[in-house]
């Protein structure tokens, strides 16, 4: 629970996911932390460590270039005092084949106050995602 705010880490998430929802920048950009961080599979094209609103916002562009996707099932699980862990059903669709993939995908997202600090991602398949771009 954060002494700033009384919230705890997954209703800080949750915070997260409603901002994204409603396509409100200036929510996201309230509930990132001053260091935020979020990585990716290196071997993804927008995979790699992003620093801050504006990475986010480049691996996101740089997502959207290649896949369309639909995410079921979200799963959250509060792990302590400052980790939320996200597991979800996300069905990738390249945009160049038309090829799709299924799998499942865990978010390690660390709470530091009220803010989040990072988000690492960890896809299930990684082969079969980039497959779908005719590349592997």
């Amino acid at each position: 629970m954060s002494e700033a705010t009384g919230r705890s880490p997954v209703e800080v998430f949750a915070e997260l996911q409603q901002a994204f929802a409603a396509g409100d920048p200036n929510g996201i950009a309230a509930v990132l932390h001053p260091d935020f961080e979020i990585e990716q599979p290196a071997s993804f094209p927008h995979g790699g460590r992003h620093r801050g609103l504006a990475g986010m916002g480049e691996m996101g562009r740089r997502f959207a270039e290649h896949w369309d996707r639909q995410i079921a099932d979200p799963v959250v699980h509060a792990c302590g005092d400052d980790l939320v862990v996200q597991v979800t059903t996300q069905t990738w669709t390249s945009k160049a084949t038309g090829r799709s993939a299924t799998v499942d995908v865990v978010e390690l997202v660390t709470v530091a106050g009220d803010r989040i600090r990072e988000i690492r991602v960890f896809q299930q398949d990684t082969h079969a995602l980039l497959a779908t771009l005719g590349e592997v």
